[in-house]
């Protein structure tokens, strides 16, 4: 249309809006996740992401030399990250326990809960999602026989629970010897603060955000973690921000972690009474209550958890899944499943889903013939943009969307009523999304960059 290229034109600093609002009031009945699935120790969380984020290489380079074996000049582009968001969707929903650990006493200790899946790691019984978590359908799309494409699938399973394992023998070893071990390796936490961002490192591990970044999680860690009564000190923010910022590095696919921009949830919340994601993490949330997929270490900055385990009954929601097929599937049916009941209560309940152009995919399908839309929204690939995955680490926030984005406000009959959809909505919607994409300036970096 036309409408991107216009704003692409204006400098960034002209069109800039608060990259975050905390002072928005969380919904009613959703308190953050419980810090018990939390490690009690700051210095043991950063000692445990280290070997994580060790043992995710490892199987970066386990997957290389499977699809090696099977003729391929190397793995599927992001078939790793897309296997492991099915892994543990599938994992969380079943209630999966670790492989191997049937029998096993669960314990709360230094590490948080024991003999629980990781949180990373694939590491249920059986491999997760039928067909080894779409890994099989990533090697066989890439020309592998199906039967070898499933021994593969299983191989690499097994290896994610070999090295899950070795994850919770350290962290019962941490719970058994005390908190030496972890405060040991804390002391070897190196913080520079530089003039455009701080740098941390420990053990080998490098991670970086920018002062503004910094600021805001601190706020979040003092008020969610470091508050009277939490018995956590605050200066083991910089070991909780460390273990943080290294679990969101290795999962790689920062466009796994792009969200709508600035001026989107500004008007979603003016407008639709928005305020809560249900999928977004302490780098990249809006607002300071949110969903997302680690409460292990997005708790101390104000996660309320999975959206999977969140039961809203009234309130209104941005809901933004990774790109991944089998997550925004599962993502719109579990709208639906809420609306409905929320219908039954007679209560207000509102979701606006945000989803790449996929028109053949169930998530935009199902939501297209759903009684309880009330808008929908397709804003061309040129004409708007998200905030980048690793926007807390970058001077340029935005990148242009590489799809058709729709946009589905689905409300129950109360919240028809109490957040009416106007005509104005869609050219609203349309111009703040447009605002999202990168200047000339930005966009120019970007290509030199990539």
């Amino acid at each position: 249309t036309g409408a991107g290229a216009a704003v692409a034109g204006v400098p960034r600093r002209a069109r800039a809006v608060e990259p975050w609002d905390l002072t928005v009031a969380a919904p009613q009945g959703i308190p953050p996740a419980p810090l018990r699935c939390v490690c009690r120790s700051a210095a043991a969380a950063a000692t445990l992401e280290v070997r994580r984020a060790k043992a995710v290489e490892a199987l970066r380079k386990a997957l290389a030399r499977l699809c090696e074996a099977l003729g391929l000049v190397a793995p599927p582009q992001l078939a790793l990250e897309r296997w492991r968001f099915a892994c543990k969707l599938a994992e969380e929903q079943g209630g999966t326990q670790l492989a191997g650990a049937k029998g096993k006493r669960r314990k709360r200790g230094l590490c948080g809960v024991l003999g629980t899946p990781d949180p990373l790691l694939p590491c249920g019984s059986g491999v997760a999602g039928g067909d080894g978590g779409g890994i099989v359908e990533d090697l066989v799309r890439a020309g592998v026989d199906t039967a070898k494409a499933e021994r593969a699938a299983e191989e690499l399973h097994a290896a994610s629970v070999a090295e899950a394992a070795k994850l919770e023998a350290l962290a019962r070893r941490l719970v058994d010897g005390g908190d030496a071990a972890a405060t040991a390796a804390a002391g070897r936490l190196s913080v520079a603060r530089h003039r455009h961002s701080l740098d941390y490192s420990l053990d080998g591990c490098f991670v970086k955000l920018t002062h503004a970044a910094h600021e805001k999680l601190v706020e979040l860690h003092r008020r969610y973690c470091a508050s009277p009564g939490t018995g956590e000190r605050a200066d083991a923010v910089d070991l909780r921000l460390f273990a943080l910022l290294l679990r969101y590095k290795t999962l790689h696919g920062h466009g796994f972690q792009a969200a709508a921009g600035p001026p989107v949830f500004r008007l979603l919340h003016e407008r639709l009474g928005v305020t809560m994601e249900c999928f977004a993490s302490p780098l990249n949330a809006y607002f300071a209550r949110f969903c997302s997929a680690f409460p292990d270490v997005d708790a101390p900055f104000g996660s309320a958890g999975s959206f999977w385990s969140c039961s809203p009954r009234r309130g209104s929601f941005e809901v933004n899944p990774p790109f991944v097929p089998y997550m925004l599937d599962r993502a719109a049916a579990r709208c639906v499943q809420l609306l409905e009941a929320a219908e039954d209560t007679g209560d207000p309940l509102a979701f606006c889903f945000v989803q790449p152009g996929w028109t053949e995919r169930e998530a935009w399908t199902s939501l297209s013939k759903s009684a309880f839309l009330r808008l929908r929204v397709v804003v061309a690939a040129a004409d708007h943009g998200f905030c980048d995955g690793a926007s807390h680490q970058r001077q340029d926030p935005f990148r242009t969307s590489p799809y058709d984005t729709g946009v589905f406000v689905l409300q129950t009959s109360a919240a028809a009523t109490k957040w009416p959809v106007g005509e104005a909505l869609e050219p609203e919607l349309r111009a703040a999304f447009a605002q999202c994409l990168p200047s000339q300036a930005a966009a120019k970096r970007q290509g030199r960059a990539a």
